[in-house]
């Protein structure tokens, strides 16, 4: 209850951070380094609810920032899992790399909570419609009571690293795009995490200004955690119907 009250009143901080802030173009979702003012809310194969508001900042440097925060619940509407990123990306004058940025992300699940502190890169691949953005981040966590329960160990604390490889391509004049990427992250301590996230996703805008979008995007994620005394597999896909928008 205590981690769904602090989500609701980010959620209503955010919305109204939201409600002032003004998109200057048309947004390209595509663009993982682009920030912008938008919400999104999901539903999945398994019954699950996802909802997610950001927030975006200009300074006067010309760089620019985005506050995100998301949360889900499960078919009985239980908390399931939240999320908070903030987002800043810098303009470079390399055509290679026109754009990188950094992140702090703060995630909470069933299993573990992690800090993570990371870069992404914008490279222009030399192909139209094809964007590329590798990612590298250090992680540290700590593993839930119930995990330190069920690995029977003593000590909670983790550290690891984080790392990705999107790639995104435009596929008509709509803006209607396809991507696909592999996230990794491994955690060590006493309970050693090693997990593989892939994923393959379509988009479409839903109107002729681009401010309302449909997705729709399959995820599986693999992987082993494991201590001296358990072990074990994950292999659990997920479809998930996404429907995001603008402000």
């Amino acid at each position: 209850m205590k981690k769904l009250t602090t989500l609701t009143i980010a959620l209503a901080s955010l919305g109204f951070a939201s409600a002032v802030l003004a998109q200057d173009a048309q947004p390209n979702p595509s663009d993982l380094t682009e920030t912008s003012t938008s919400a999104y809310f999901g539903l999945n194969n398994q019954g699950d609810l996802k909802g997610s508001i950001s927030g975006d900042f200009h300074f006067d440097s010309g760089q620019t920032g985005m506050l995100t925060v998301e949360g889900t619940m499960d078919k009985e509407g239980k908390y399931s899992d939240s999320r908070m990123q903030y987002f800043h990306v810098f303009s470079t004058n390399n055509t290679t790399v026109p754009r990188a940025a950094v992140s702090i992300d703060l995630i909470d699940n069933a299993m573990f909570t992690s800090a993570s502190v990371g870069g992404v890169a914008a490279i222009n691949a030399g192909v139209k419609g094809l964007q590329l953005f590798p990612r590298l981040g250090a992680l540290v966590g700590e593993y839930s009571d119930e995990s330190v329960a069920m690995f029977k160990v003593d000590e909670s604390a983790a550290a690891g690293v984080s790392a990705a490889f999107y790639a995104m391509y435009t596929l008509g004049e709509d803006g209607t795009y396809i991507g696909a990427w592999p996230e990794y992250n491994y955690l060590n301590g006493d309970i050693e995490t090693s997990l593989l996230k892939s994923t393959i996703m379509i988009a479409t805008p839903f109107s002729s200004d681009k401010t309302r979008w449909g997705q729709l995007r399959v995820d599986n994620t693999s992987g082993k955690m494991q201590s001296e005394t358990h072990s074990i597999d994950i292999d659990d896909t997920v479809v998930w119907a996404n429907y995001k928008f603008y402000f």
